[in-house]
């Protein structure tokens, strides 16, 4: 420890606790007023930092609905209104794709939750149907994994869609932030990621993991 600092008492449990208690009720407000809006942004700020356990304490006060909402928001500013600014882009969405990973990996039942939100049950009986088609036409081509070049279902307008949209946008934390949480949120598994991502934009961020063969000359 450097002598010159004084040492900083770690934060007692009541007071982690009476904090998680303050975050989850801002989370809970209505986006009406703008500047409630600029608070919860900087409560995912803060989540950056937050303790692992503070995922479970989230998942059971209501709190990751209302951040899975700031995404979806986050996304469209990025996605549909196009503000054509690298660091724009990065600012809006970068903090919440991070801490939404985080929380993810954290807990198995917050990423069950954020799975849901972004891949709606209702809908994934439709999606296993089409992955056992496609897994069964490259097995009659004598391959093992996926390779549709297009997400199996990703409707526009939709957050999955907005997500996978920006794993091939130019700035590089944007798309490195986007893979990740898809990665985290296909319990990182090759196979579904690409049945959900397509292989065209998936193909990079697999490269960069030495989970497919790259072509000659492309770096990864």
């Amino acid at each position: 420890m450097d002598a010159g600092k004084p040492s900083m008492p770690l934060p007692s449990n009541d007071t982690m606790t009476q904090i998680g208690m303050m975050l989850c009720e801002i989370l809970r407000l209505s986006n009406a007023d703008v500047r409630v809006y600029q608070c919860k942004l900087a409560v995912v700020t803060l989540l950056l930092n937050a303790p692992g356990e503070y995922s479970g304490y989230l998942a059971s006060h209501d709190g990751i609905k209302p951040l899975v909402n700031i995404m979806a928001y986050q996304l469209s500013t990025v996605v549909v209104e196009r503000t054509a600014n690298s660091a724009e882009d990065a600012a809006a969405v970068v903090p919440i794709l991070l801490v939404l990973r985080k929380l993810c990996q954290s807990n198995s039942s917050v990423l069950q939750m954020v799975k849901n939100e972004v891949f709606p049950p209702e809908l994934e009986d439709r999606f296993a149907e089409n992955g056992a088609a496609e897994m069964a036409k490259m097995q009659s081509d004598g391959q093992s994994k996926a390779k549709n070049m297009a997400p199996l279902d990703a409707p526009r307008g939709t957050v999955r869609w907005k997500l996978i949209r920006l794993m091939t946008w130019i700035d590089s934390s944007v798309k490195r932030s986007a893979c990740e949480l898809l990665w985290t949120l296909c319990h990182e598994d090759a196979t579904e990621f690409v049945l959900r991502t397509g292989f065209g934009n998936a193909v990079y961020f697999l490269g960069n993991k030495g989970l497919v063969n790259m072509p000659a000359g492309v770096n990864v």
